[in-house]
């Protein structure tokens, strides 16, 4: 026992230090990569060096997660293939330990670094990203399409019998132009409100409605009353906020507010298929750590000493085909041929059968 607890420290400390190299040696590339496409940037805003430092610290937890991926399959590959390089897995092996056993720490951490990934990303990657999108706003002068003052040709189903449409809407006052007001009934309009403003009162979380007009209609649908009124309040359950997150990304989005978001989406009837495979892609997401690993240690092992860079290869190439995989799931996700939940878990099914299934062909 005592002797397989140094060697899981030798593996974990050997796939460790791999994994640290290439996440430094990935970070480094992206940030000059960066520097050098935004260098233009800077320079026009007169961004201070202090303020380059500041951005670069926000969106480091960007470049984080992307990297994390890529430096634990190459970290697996590698631990592997050196193992086998200097004969060290052949003495492990002929000392009665099988290779799932040798792998196991590894695995074991891939699965930690799992859920350490979808609590980074909701807790770390997502404010981080908030600070940065600030910063290119107020620094940067970058516009971005989520920092819209203005909002023109709204649709918002308030329940299912009502609608609003509004034409305008300016977000530094809360307050909407033009706006239409629909109440059904069975499918046939029953009221209509005509508003020419209407305002946001963030005391009362109500809208007051400027020079106004109410037509109420029956079930022919004819008009059988019609009234003109100056001001009113109205409690709706469209909120300025809800105007604002039409234009956000959901990625943008912590894990709760997206869940809260489809929450209010399904209550005022609205369709939330959309939002509801951005958030099954948030639980998703993060198993493509235990995903590359399960990959690159058959790779590397199933290869001859002499082929780690092909396993590292093909390795590189089966995480990009995932990506599409999972992508394709989305885009069948959105379209409602799949349900939310297997459009976005779709690439990680077909990947994770296909990594067992290899991992399981390893020789003990």
């Amino acid at each position: 026992m005592i002797g397989m607890k140094i060697l899981d420290r030798y593996i974990l400390k050997k796939f460790l230090t791999i994994f640290l190299f290439t996440m430094v040696a990935f970070l480094a590339i992206f940030h000059v990569v960066d520097v050098i496409e935004k260098i233009d940037y800077f320079l026009k805003s007169q961004m201070t060096i202090t303020q380059i430092l500041i951005f670069y610290y926000y969106q480091l937890p960007y470049y984080i997660d992307l990297a994390i991926p890529m430096s634990l399959l190459l970290a697996s590959v590698f631990t592997i293939g050196i193992l086998i390089k200097h004969n060290e897995l052949a003495a492990i092996k002929s000392s009665g330990i099988s290779m799932y056993r040798i792998t196991s720490p590894i695995l074991i951490l891939g699965f930690i670094s799992v859920i350490g990934l979808f609590f980074f990303e909701d807790y770390v990657l997502i404010p981080s990203s908030r600070k940065k999108i600030e910063i290119e706003k107020r620094d940067m002068k970058r516009h971005r399409r989520n920092s819209k003052k203005l909002f023109s040709n709204i649709t918002f189903q308030d329940s299912p019998h009502r609608n609003i449409v509004i034409s305008k809407f300016r977000s530094t006052n809360n307050t909407a132009y033009n706006i239409t007001i629909q109440e059904t009934a069975n499918n046939k309009l029953t009221q209509r409100i005509d508003a020419k403003k209407m305002t946001w009162n963030s005391e009362n979380h109500s809208w007051k409605l400027t020079d106004f007009k109410i037509r109420n209609f029956n079930q022919a649908g004819d008009e059988i009353s019609f009234k003109i009124t100056q001001d009113s309040t109205f409690y709706f359950r469209l909120k300025p906020e809800d105007i604002s997150n039409i234009n956000i990304k959901p990625e943008e989005m912590r894990y709760s507010e997206l869940k809260t978001f489809i929450k209010n989406l399904k209550e005022s009837g609205n369709d939330p298929t959309r939002w509801e495979v951005n958030l099954y892609y948030k639980l998703a997401f993060p198993m493509t750590n235990f995903i590359v690993i399960l990959f690159g240690l058959p790779l590397a092992a199933l290869k001859h000493q002499k082929s780690i860079s092909f396993g590292a290869g093909i390795s590189l190439l089966i995480i990009f085909l995932y990506y599409g995989f999972v992508k394709f799931g989305q885009v069948l996700g959105f379209n409602g041929i799949l349900s939310p939940g297997m459009g976005a878990w779709l690439g990680n099914i077909i990947f994770l059968s296909c990594g067992l299934i290899l991992f399981l062909r390893i020789r003990q």
